[in-house]
């Protein structure tokens, strides 16, 4: 094992020093595109009310901020420990100390363990400074006052990023997390559920998973999930254990966990990287959707950040979960071209994949002509001390083609990317309330700008604004559709008051006459002189012949246990009431 890592830390260096010598040439880097996994977290089951992130975790995410600062922020010289694992490599232009959302882009899933690792990643990449304020945030004049003094962030001056969480519902959810919706995806997940090569991994893997939660765990989950059908689950649940109890970790042992990881390993792949399966069209690899979507978000950043002449989007970052991962090293040849298998398992927690957009040669700070821009990709894995940030060829060219001219990246990405969200949605056969207006729009459909190899910006997106627009208009035909059924259907009508309402309303029925009560009455009246009249004696205020009231009391039915509490609820004054008897109505006509 030893010898193992041995080997890998000399490799590492060995290309490290092949990169650093290649970057020596007067190289500029302009963008980068980064896809960032969420750091460790509370398991998916066994109990938790919802995953969260654990401090590991959100350490593990700090790290790698700090090592893309090192990176990207810095122009001096890296420290020996960040020498050993990545180059310096700063964008240019780029605020080093303030942060300026308007050159650094985030967008996130709404996990909270997804947007807490978002916001570790940022501490580590910006951390908190005093007296640097960005000039596009208002400069120094932001934090001077008219008597002269300065003022500076809490907490010993702590950036506050922007950090956009992308909902569901949200048309840009498709870039970041394609799968997600897509019922497509999830109808060939089940396909392949019901697989011979499932089936088959199923019945080998049955007495595995049954014997190791008997020895191991348990108690702890259902027995009719420890199969392959949750193989991923089952392994995320033991390597959390494994990882904080130290009893797991000597009963389960390495070999088992590793085991337990192989199989998530080749269900996950083949959920999200098998191009060979279809949904509605034959070859529309609808397993890889999610990196479908991801690739035309990297192209339409990147040329958003040309069409701008290198001022906006100097750096975009995205964070979520492995389904993009997976789907992007099969559709760009990864998962294939390296022999180690290693893009074809389930990245380390606080894994990134970036794509850098550069050029080479001269000294002219101006940004240069189209011609003369290239793309690498690099890959982190994990977020240990020795894991490399490294170089690898993409489109199964050779180990000393890992990088692309900006025109060949984009024309190789167009051949599998979806540009347009209302394609997104044709294919998932999605129902999401944004495919349905999308449906009826003409054309402008796009959550993501769309750019040619030219760099042209032919932005089609739905904002938010516009976005909401359409919801409120769908909403409010829902709601007035919903009323004229209700009266053409429900038997709802509308009439002018006559003359005969008022005394109907003042009738000689009741009216405070005794203990029995009758329609109009009321409990509390009050005459013109202010003076109050109560009624007394009714059966709804517990008075003479009223009922007497039990205490409540929970039943299996109705009662839940939350926190030791009993929770009883209630669906409908009417017909849930302690005593079973109908309330007081007020006299209402419409």
């Amino acid at each position: 094992m030893a010898s193992t890592t041995s080997l890998k830390t000399v490799a590492a260096a060995l290309s490290l020093a092949g990169v650093a010598a290649a970057q020596s040439v007067n190289e500029t880097v302009w963008s980068s595109f980064s896809y960032v996994l969420y750091g460790e977290r509370t398991p998916s089951e066994g109990g938790v009310i919802r995953p969260s992130l654990t401090p590991l975790g959100a350490q593990q995410l700090y790290s790698q901020g700090s090592l893309f600062r090192a990176r990207y922020l810095s122009n001096s010289s890296l420290s020996d420990e960040d020498n050993s694992i990545t180059t310096n490599s700063p964008i240019a232009g780029i605020e080093q100390q303030a942060l300026d959302s308007s050159q650094v882009t985030v967008f996130s899933t709404t996990d909270s363990y997804v947007v807490g690792g978002a916001l570790a990643f940022l501490q580590g990449l910006y951390p908190p400074v005093t007296d640097a304020f960005a000039y596009n945030n208002g400069g120094a004049n932001a934090s001077t006052l008219a008597n002269g003094s300065s003022v500076d962030y809490p907490l010993g001056g702590y950036q506050y990023p922007n950090i956009q969480t992308i909902s569901s519902t949200d048309p840009d959810s498709v870039w970041i997390e394609g799968h997600a919706l897509c019922t497509e995806y999830g109808t060939s997940g089940l396909d392949f559920r019901n697989s011979e090569i499932a089936q088959e991994l199923h019945n080998l893997t049955l007495d595995f998973y049954e014997t190791t939660w008997q020895e191991v765990f348990p108690n702890t989950l259902p027995n009719s999930m420890l199969n392959f059908d949750y193989a991923y689950e089952l392994y995320d649940y033991a390597q959390y254990a494994y990882d904080h109890d130290s009893s797991v970790r000597d009963t389960l042992g390495a070999a088992r966990l590793l085991a337990l990881r192989t199989w998530a390993n080749i269900q996950q792949f083949d959920l999200n990287g098998n191009l060979s399966a279809s949904g509605l069209q034959e070859g529309d690899m609808i397993r890889a959707i999610s990196g479908r979507m991801l690739a035309a978000k990297v192209v339409a950043q990147l040329s958003q950040h040309i069409s701008s002449a290198g001022t906006e989007d100097k750096m975009t970052l995205m964070f979520g979960s492995f389904e993009p991962f997976l789907a992007f090293f099969a559709l760009s040849d990864l998962a294939n071209s390296e022999p180690s298998g290693l893009f074809q398992t389930i990245p380390q927690p606080g894994s990134a994949m970036v794509f850098e957009l550069f050029s080479t040669g001269g000294d002219d700070p101006s940004f240069p002509r189209q011609g003369d821009l290239w793309v690498r990709f690099l890959f982190r894995n994990g977020t240990d001390a020795d894991a490399p940030m490294t170089e690898y060829p993409l489109f199964g060219r050779g180990n000393s083609e890992t990088r692309m001219r900006w025109a060949d990246f984009v024309d190789e990405i167009d051949k599998f990317s979806i540009r347009e969200a209302s394609q997104w949605c044709d294919m998932c056969s999605s129902v999401t309330l944004f495919c349905s207006a999308l449906s009826h729009s003409s054309g402008s459909s796009s959550g993501s700008p769309s750019s040619g190899s030219d760099g042209t910006n032919s932005d089609v997106s739905l904002s938010p604004a516009v976005a909401g627009v359409i919801g409120a208009i769908i909403t409010l035909g829902v709601i007035c559709l919903a009323g004229a059924t209700a009266f053409v259907f429900g038997g709802i009508r509308i009439r002018r008051k006559g003359p005969t309402d008022a005394a109907r309303r003042h009738g000689s029925l009741g009216g405070f006459k005794g203990a029995e009560k009758m329609e109009p009455d009321r409990d509390v009246s009050v005459a013109k002189n202010g003076a109050r009249h109560e009624r007394v004696g009714s059966w709804e205020l517990g008075g003479p012949g009223g009922v007497t009231v039990p205490p409540p009391a929970a039943t299996e039915s109705n009662a839940g246990t939350t926190f030791g509490a009993s929770i009883r609820h209630h669906d409908d004054d009417d017909k849930d009431s302690f005593t079973g008897l109908v309330p007081v109505r007020p006299a209402e006509q419409v």
